[in-house]
């Protein structure tokens, strides 16, 4: 029970993750890999905050919004005018992958490569018969929980999470029916910036940061976005919280070291099976656009 709730816990905040990585993706077409970035930089700019004595939860705010104008940013300077030149997916990968890296280099450079933690001093623990849960989960499960309910909500019942969801199913023809293609790419972007950055804050407070924890996080979420379903905005969400349990699991039965293999040993066994992901659906041909 306990294994199970641990990765319950990291499944919601990989879900964030994988959400926000989904959510360019469907938009796009884009693999928006300077997410890790944002996920390195977005808790060094909270801790720096907090070192200087501002308030949490104004630290963790002004943190969160660099998080978004970085991903803004990459959409406003980098992917929108690569998609206007007619650039291939290679050069979007290409060129998200050098953000990446500059963001990291960048996050090294002034911050150092040392393991942080913004938990100052023992994180409270709460007993529940035999389950154990610390503080930073609790404030992790209900975050998260909240911040995706909310997402969902959105996306089903307001005009721009249909305009979302319209520009996923078929971007050419939500073109021709006069909508603005270049206001919902961006708003894309800064949602996902949004959910990138939150995700990382919340893993930060509990578990620690380092400046090269984002890609590992990011390719765990883009296989839970496989896992799940590519089609979809729920797949992320249902893959990421399978895959952290399966890594909570063989940690406990096996070793950490494990955890990677088993994981890919999933994506490998389910594109095998249904290649669409779990909760995705067949989409039919048409002529590329």
């Amino acid at each position: 029970m306990q294994i199970l709730l641990d990765g319950l816990i990291s499944g919601v905040t990989t879900a964030l993750l994988a959400t926000a990585f989904a959510l360019v993706y469907l938009s796009t077409r884009a693999f928006h890999i300077a997410l890790a970035g944002i996920y390195s930089l977005v808790p060094f700019m909270a801790w720096t905050l907090e070192d200087r004595g501002v308030h949490p939860l104004l630290a963790g705010a002004a943190a969160i919004l660099s998080g978004v104008l970085v991903s803004a940013a990459s959409e406003a300077f980098n992917y929108g005018p690569l998609e206007r030149r007619g650039g291939s997916p290679t050069a979007h990968l290409v060129t998200s992958l050098g953000i990446y890296i500059m963001l990291v280099a960048a996050t090294a450079i002034v911050w150092g490569s040392e393991a942080q933690s913004l938990r100052v001093g023992v994180d409270r623990v709460f007993r529940l018969g035999i389950i154990r849960i610390t503080e930073g989960q609790v404030q992790a499960l209900v975050a998260g929980s909240v911040l995706l309910l909310a997402l969902f909500i959105a996306l089903e019942r307001t005009r721009l999470g249909l305009q979302l969801r319209a520009l996923a199913d078929n971007p050419r023809e939500f073109v021709l029916r006069g909508h603005d293609r270049t206001r919902v790419r961006m708003i894309a972007f800064l949602v996902s910036g949004l959910l990138a950055s939150v995700a990382a804050l919340l893993v930060a407070r509990d578990v620690g940061f380092s400046a090269t924890s984002g890609l590992p996080a990011l390719l765990v979420a883009i296989v839970a976005v496989i896992v799940g379903g590519r089609s979809s905005f729920l797949g992320p969400v249902v893959g990421a919280i399978i895959v952290m349990i399966l890594r909570a699991e063989v940690t406990w039965m096996l070793a950490a070291r494990w955890q990677d293999a088993a994981t890919f040993v999933l994506l490998a066994i389910v594109l095998y099976v249904r290649p669409m992901g779990l909760v995705g659906v067949r989409s039919r041909l048409e002529e590329p656009s």
